[in-house]
This record gives C-alpha cells, sequence and structure tokens, in this order.
C-alpha cells in the first residue's frame, strides 16, 4: 500500500525560477538553464512528474561530476535537404534536441519533412517537449530517444533496451495539439524513481526482479516489462535503431545511466522530425478536418464511469490548466531534496 505523503503546492513559475536559478549557479550558461529549467517544469504541468523537477538533482550530480558538459558548442549538420546531424557535445539533451527541433522545423519549411538524428546527448525528459513545439509550428512533430537498458525483451529475463519513448504531437484548432507521449514500457523509469524517492510501492505488473518474478518495491526492480508484450517490444527495437543506430550511438546496452556514475556522459541517441502540413495541405483546412474527427471521437458510446472519449494528451492539457491556476504539487520526499540543493547553491526553495 503507497504511504501518505504531505505535499506542497508550488506556483509553476515560482519553481520554475527555483530550478533555472539551480542550473545557472550550477554551472550551466543563462540560455541553457532556462530551456532546462523550462522542460523540468513544463512535464510537472502536464503531470507528468517522473520527468520533472524530480531529475534535477540528477543533472545537478551529473553537472557537478563532469558527465553532463555545462557548456557545450552544439553543431548541426545538415546533409541533405530533408536530413540533419547534430552533436549535442555531451550537453544536456533538452538544450540540444531543442535545437534539433527547431532546425527540423525551418528544414520542414523548404522541404515538407525533415528529420534530425542526435548523438553524444544525455537524458532529453520529455517527448513531448519537443513534439510539441513543432505542433506549434502547424507541424505534425515526432521525438523518440534510446535510454539505458531496463526493460526486458518480450520473453526475457535479463534487461535489453532502455524504456525508449516515443511521441507525436498533431496541431489542432483546439488550446492543446493532440499528443502521445509513451515509455515502450509498462511505465516510465522516472515513476520508480518517484516511488522510491516517496517511500511507495508499486504495482505487481510494472516490473520484474532479479528471479524474474513481480516486483512490488521499487528496491526490488531488476527490469521493466515492455507494454503491450511483443507490441512493445517491436516499439522499443524501432526507437533504439532511429535513435541509437543511426545515430552512431549504438543500443541500449551501450548507454550508461543517468544515476550510477556521475563522471561520464551517457553519450545518448535521440531522433525527432517534423511535418509541414502546408506542404501537403492548406493548414485551416487540415485542422478544420481533425476537429471533425475529434468531434467524432466525442460522440462516441463510453463504458460505465467515463464521462467522454480523451485525446491523447488531452488529459495532461487538463492538468497543466489545473496546475496553472493551482500550483504544483510536490511530494514531501522531492521537496527534501530540493531544499537541499537549494541550500547548496544559496538559491531559497519557495
Amino acid at each position: 500500500m503507497s504511504k501518505q505523503h504531505e505535499e506542497v503546492q508550488l506556483p509553476a513559475e515560482d519553481l520554475e525560477q527555483f530550478v533555472f536559478e539551480v542550473f545557472s549557479e550550477g554551472g550551466l550558461p543563462d540560455d541553457h538553464a532556462r530551456i532546462a529549467s523550462n522542460a523540468l517544469v513544463t512535464a510537472n504541468l502536464r503531470g507528468v512528474d517522473s520527468h520533472g523537477v524530480v531529475r534535477l538533482e540528477p543533472y545537478i550530480e551529473n553537472i557537478e561530476g563532469g558527465g553532463f558538459n555545462p557548456d557545450p558548442d552544439i553543431t548541426i549538420d545538415r546533409s541533405g535537404p530533408s536530413s540533419l546531424h547534430v552533436d549535442a557535445d555531451d550537453g544536456l539533451g533538452q538544450v540540444a534536441t531543442d535545437a534539433a527541433m527547431e532546425a527540423t522545423v525551418e528544414a520542414a519549411a523548404e522541404t515538407g519533412a525533415a528529420f534530425a538524428s542526435i548523438r553524444n546527448s544525455n537524458h532529453f525528459g520529455t517527448a513531448a517537449y519537443y513534439t510539441q513545439k513543432a505542433a506549434r509550428a502547424d507541424c505534425i512533430g515526432f521525438a523518440m530517444t534510446n535510454v539505458g537498458p531496463n526493460v526486458v525483451p518480450f520473453g526475457g529475463l535479463d534487461p535489453f533496451f532502455g524504456t525508449n519513448p516515443l511521441g507525436f504531437s498533431i496541431p489542432t484548432q483546439r488550446s492543446f495539439p493532440i499528443t502521445l507521449d509513451m515509455a515502450t514500457s509498462v511505465v516510465a523509469k522516472g515513476k520508480i524513481h518517484v516511488a522510491e524517492e516517496e517511500g511507495d510501492s508499486i504495482p505487481d505488473d510494472w516490473a520484474i526482479d532479479e528471479s524474474g518474478q513481480p516486483a512490488t518495491e521499487p528496491e526490488d526492480v531488476e527490469a521493466l516489462r515492455p507494454v503491450g508484450g511483443p507490441k512493445g517490444y517491436g516499439l522499443g527495437l524501432l526507437v533504439d535503431v532511429c535513435s541509437g543506430l543511426l545515430s552512431g550511438m549504438g543500443t541500449s546496452p551501450e548507454v550508461d545511466s543517468l544515476y550510477d556514475d556521475y563522471t561520464s556522459p551517457q553519450r545518448v541517441g535521440h531522433f525527432v522530425g517534423a511535418i509541414d502540413i502546408s506542404a501537403f495541405r492548406d493548414v485551416p483546412a487540415f485542422k478544420s478536418d481533425i476537429d471533425q474527427m475529434i468531434e467524432g471521437l466525442k460522440e462516441i458510446r463510453t463504458s460505465d464511469g467515463i464521462e467522454e472519449v480523451k485525446l491523447p494528451g488531452e488529459i495532461e492539457a487538463e492538468t497543466r490548466e489545473k496546475r496553472s491556476a493551482e500550483g504544483i504539487p510536490i511530494g514531501s520526499g522531492v521537496y527534501d531534496t530540493l531544499g537541499d540543493l537549494g541550500e547548496r547553491y544559496g538559491v531559497e526553495l519557495p
């Protein structure tokens, strides 16, 4: 059973400023600190707390330990009309991937579609952060990344692929884009870290222990399960090929952990893409058709206890609206960790 914890409600802008100042005091240039802090707090706003400020501590430890380059020389080379190669120079994944998506959207405006392979990077947070950037530019955005091995292949007992998330966003006439951001495992590894931070147990279908039995305590987790069995296994393989092999960084077993060694870069590979809608359709007409599709989905009969069919990303959009108004709930364990980081750098936690 989960334990009960007191939560602290923090205004998003105050929390983001705190994270920005910690990053800045930790050695990041202000423009990089701004991107990284916005990416983490945006995850919390959307309710994806596993990829929010709970990641600040390992990021800072990696910056201090030398694993993350605080001031990388990010290079973007356009090898063809629709292909870009980005070298993150061992910096934060958020900074390189944000720049990569921006360049990809610009290239897609010329060619109709473009893709970027990103090498020598580190943990990039949520895929939705980049796909929604593309959607704001009236593109269909894609993003994926490989991660160190922590998911068993279907039928196996030892981890090989990472949680290998993938995501997409589609622009709409509504206040939010349709957005899918999913791990190819049953859950993101970050949820295990949050449960461990808060002293909670986990459901028995999330992970296995060393003997292959269901793990219910975070400290007993040997590996996560792939979502949908063989389907998640196949998707995880695709993400590894696009993120790791196209970039030349290798497969998940060659990626270092975010947590185990703070002195070495993870050497993660990412892959992002953008399809410029205007190259195929009149954008308002496309969005009108999307809205008609949405209306059709909303008219579908629902199961007992379900008010309406939700779009991918709709619950997160509703959570963002609520948390923007009421504040972001931070558990006591995460709050204490943030407080310790604030004391280390002389930054006051709200």
